[in-house]
């Protein structure tokens, strides 16, 4: 097995990945965008350089990596690039602006990249996902806080799992992976936006949310702690994996 690690925020970073797998692996037939960063915070206190830095790690570097790593793909006429999205935008999820633009930014760029290279053997699926249960920035968010929230419509990491490798054996431009029908709340959110806001309202998203970014505002201003501490490095590094 081989691993790289590599901080996506950097500027280069997604030629260092690049550069990486092509020195392990030789060629790269599946690239899997999932890396993110999310502040957390109200969208005022945020910096230029902090708005910067999630929309680097969240949709830049993702687009440049796959721009990296197409031409290989192209000649030898297969390829599967998939984006991990999310429902952030659709929803309205409080506090995710910069995370929500990176997201649905994502998923533009699977449906126009699977129209533009069909018949190539080439082809992007954007997953869409709802919450997941037990794992990444959530689960490290409530830990930290000390705050509850019901996992009751959350999916299994097993489950975004399976939904990569179908994607990988059947490509569909969109992928919604979400307790329940999930295909019909985004269709329903694209349509009347603003169910999302009265829905996380009704949920207690609004309310929890609140009170993370209250909890992140205090961390701010205190001047020994890091700013944006929750955002935990792992969840902003880009890593591959092969067998070895």
């Amino acid at each position: 097995m081989a691993v790289a690690v590599v901080d996506l925020a950097g500027r280069q970073a997604a030629h260092q990945v690049a550069e990486a797998a092509r020195a392990e692996l030789g060629s790269v037939d599946v690239l899997v965008n999932n890396a993110a960063t999310e502040p957390q915070t109200r969208f005022h206190v945020l910096t230029a350089a902090e708005i910067e830095d999630v929309l680097q790690v969240d949709l830049i570097s993702p687009l440049l990596l796959s721009r990296l790593v197409l031409p290989g793909m192209l000649s030898r006429g297969y390829g599967r690039i998939i984006n991990v999205s999310s429902l952030a935008g659709h929803t309205s999820f409080p506090y995710t602006e910069a995370y929500a633009a990176a997201k649905d930014g994502l998923t533009a760029f699977s449906r126009v990249l699977t129209g533009d290279y069909r018949g190539t053997g080439v082809a992007a699926t954007s997953l869409i996902l709802g919450p997941v249960k037990d794992t990444g920035v959530s689960a490290q968010t409530l830990a930290e806080t000390g705050l509850t929230a019901s996992t009751a419509f959350s999916v299994t990491p097993e489950r975004v799992a399976a939904t990569v490798l179908r994607a990988i054996a059947k490509p569909k431009a969109e992928m919604v992976v979400s307790v329940g029908p999930g295909r019909i709340l985004k269709a329903l959110m694209d349509y009347f936006p603003g169910l999302g806001p009265a829905i996380n309202r009704l949920s207690g998203a609004t309310k929890l949310m609140a009170a993370v970014a209250d909890y992140r505002e205090s961390q701010r201003a205190q001047p020994t702690a890091p700013i944006g501490e929750l955002n935990v490095q792992a969840e902003r590094m880009g890593r591959w994996i092969s067998p070895s």
